[in-house]
C-alpha cells in the first residue's frame, strides 16, 4: 500500500519499533509495573501505532501493536490478550482505512471517535460478562487479594488509611498496629477492615471512572489518532522530499519538491475552535455534568460524569489549539509545542484555556456579532 509501505527506511523502522514497543514490554516484566504498561496501552499505544504507520511504515505499526498484545498477555493471560485485541485492532484498522480511502477529516475524525467508543464499550461488556455483571466488585476483590499476598501490602494499606482514603471502625482506632521486631504490622482484624474499606472505595471509584474513561479517552484518542499521525507524517514526508530533491524533481509553485502525502483536508491545529452556538452548548453540558456528578443519585451521577467528561475533553482540545497558536506566534520550537500542551493537560489547565478562548475569542476566529437593526 502506497501510504503504508513495509518500512520507510531500515533506521526509521528500528527506531520507531523501539520507541513504541520497548517501554510497554519492559513495564510488563513485573506485576507492580504492569499497571503502567496497561495505561500506556490504553492511552498512548493507539496514537503511537498510527503515527508510526505514517512516519515509519506498516512494519513498526504492526510490531508496536503486537508488543502491546504480548505485554497484556504476559500480565493477564488470554483475557488480557482478548481485551487488548478488541481495543487496539479496530482502532488501527479504522485509521488505515480512513487514510487509504482519503476520507476527509470532518468525517474520519468522528469515525475514529466512534470506533474508540465501540472498542472500549466492547471491552467493558466483555469484563462484565466474565465477572457475572459484578465488574466493580470483582476489581475490588482482585486488589484485596493482591495486597494480602504482597509483602508491602500492610504498608500500602496503612498509607491509604493515613491519607484518609480508607477507614477503620471506631473500635479499631489506635489498635491497628502491632509491634514486631522494632517495627509494626497490621493486626489481622484491622487488615481485614481496611481491605473491605478499600474494596468499597475501588468499586465506587470505578463506577464513575469507567464512563469517564470511555467518553474522554474516545474523544481525545480519536482526535489524537488523526492529528498526530497526519502532522508528524507530513513533517517526515517533507524531510524525505527535501533530502531527495534533484534538478528534475517535481516542484510546487514555490520551487520546493512536492510532498507525497495523503491529504485528508485537516485544518491547521492552531485554527481549531468551536462555533459560538456549539460552544455555549458544550459549556452548558460541562456545567450540568459538574453538578449532576455530585448528586446522590447513581444514575444522575453517571449521566453527569458522561456530560462532564465529553465537554471537558472538547475544551481541552480547544485549549491545546490556543496554546499551539500562541507558541507559533512566539516562534516556539517544535519540541516545546508538544511538551508544553502535554504538561498542561496533565494538570487540567488546558480545559480552562479552552473555556477562556471560547468566551474571549483571543484568536479572532469567530466573527463578531452584528448589531441588531433598530426598529
Amino acid at each position: 500500500m502506497k501510504d503504508f509501505p513495509l518500512y520507510r527506511s531500515p533506521k526509521a523502522a528500528v527506531v520507531g519499533t523501539l520507541l513504541i514497543a520497548l517501554p510497554v514490554l519492559l513495564l510488563s516484566l513485573s506485576t507492580l509495573s504492569g499497571m503502567y504498561a496497561a495505561m500506556l496501552v490504553v492511552f498512548l499505544l493507539p496514537v503511537a501505532a498510527c503515527t508510526a504507520g505514517l512516519v515509519c511504515g506498516a512494519l513498526p505499526m504492526a510490531l508496536g501493536t503486537a508488543a502491546g498484545l504480548y505485554a497484556m498477555y504476559r500480565l493477564a493471560g488470554t483475557p488480557g490478550l482478548t481485551l487488548t485485541a478488541a481495543y487496539l485492532i479496530p482502532i488501527v484498522a479504522c485509521f488505515v482505512l480512513m487514510v487509504a480511502f482519503r476520507v476527509p477529516f470532518q468525517q474520519s475524525c468522528p469515525a475514529l471517535i466512534g470506533v474508540h467508543v465501540a472498542a472500549m464499550a466492547g471491552c467493558y461488556l466483555l469484563l462484565q460478562r466474565w465477572t457475572g455483571g459484578q465488574l466493580y466488585t470483582a476489581a475490588g476483590r482482585a486488589v484485596m487479594n493482591a495486597l494480602e499476598h504482597w509483602e508491602l501490602g500492610d504498608t500500602m494499606l496503612y498509607q491509604f488509611y493515613s491519607m484518609g482514603l480508607i477507614n477503620l471502625p471506631d473500635k479499631m482506632e489506635g489498635k491497628a498496629l502491632l509491634p514486631v521486631l522494632g517495627g509494626y504490622v497490621l493486626s489481622a482484624e484491622a487488615r481485614q477492615d481496611l481491605l473491605l474499606s478499600l474494596n468499597a472505595l475501588i468499586s465506587n471509584m470505578l463506577s464513575l471512572l469507567i464512563p469517564n474513561l470511555i467518553v474522554s479517552q474516545s474523544i481525545l484518542g480519536g482526535v489524537g489518532c488523526l492529528l498526530l499521525p497526519l502532522r508528524f507524517g507530513y513533517i517526515a514526508a517533507e524531510r524525505r522530499a527535501f533530502l531527495s530533491e534533484t534538478a528534475d524533481a517535481e516542484t510546487d509553485e514555490n520551487g520546493k519538491a512536492k510532498v507525497d502525502f495523503p491529504d485528508l483536508q485537516m485544518p491547521k491545529f492552531e485554527t481549531w475552535h468551536l462555533p459560538r452556538g456549539i460552544g455555549w452548548q458544550v459549556g452548558a453540558a460541562l456545567a450540568v455534568g459538574y453538578f449532576l456528578r455530585s448528586s446522590g443519585n447513581s444514575v444522575a451521577g453517571i449521566a453527569g460524569m458522561i456530560l462532564y467528561s465529553a465537554a471537558h475533553a472538547v475544551f481541552t482540545i480547544q485549549g491545546a489549539a490556543l496554546v499551539n497558536y500562541m507558541q507559533k506566534m512566539r516562534g516556539t520550537k517544535r519540541v516545546w509545542r508538544i511538551i508544553v500542551p502535554v504538561a498542561l493537560m496533565l494538570f487540567s489547565v488546558l480545559v480552562f484555556l479552552g473555556i477562556f478562548d471560547q468566551i474571549s475569542n483571543v484568536r479572532g476566529l469567530r466573527k463578531p456579532r452584528e448589531p441588531k437593526e433598530e426598529i
